[in-house]
């Protein structure tokens, strides 16, 4: 088990690092990576939506209405409820 993974923003050319059981979103504020919105930060809101394109990770618990099952099957996370398992490629919205 890894005690951090490597978080590479696609769209943004970004790297950055997330700890073992800290959630995607969290890791990028801490590093001052600003690359993915953020909003209520509880899994209610949607505005951190990002899609998983390469890797393993665990979704907590989030609103059906921010994320609707159709979404989750395409690999859209919400990021502040998304713990990566792996390293991962993700791309954020806006682009």
């Amino acid at each position: 088990m890894a005690n951090e993974y490597r978080i590479f923003v696609a769209n943004k050319s970004r790297e950055y690092l997330c700890r073992h059981g800290q959630n995607i979103l969290s890791s990028s504020i801490e590093q001052g990576v600003r690359v993915i919105k953020r909003g209520c930060l509880g899994g209610g809101c949607g505005f951190c939506k990002i899609r998983v394109e390469a890797g393993q990770y665990e979704l907590g618990k989030v609103s059906i209405k921010a994320l609707p099952a159709e979404e989750r099957k395409e690999g859209f996370v919400l990021a502040c409820k998304t713990v990566p398992l792996s390293d991962l490629v993700i791309r954020v919205s806006g682009d």
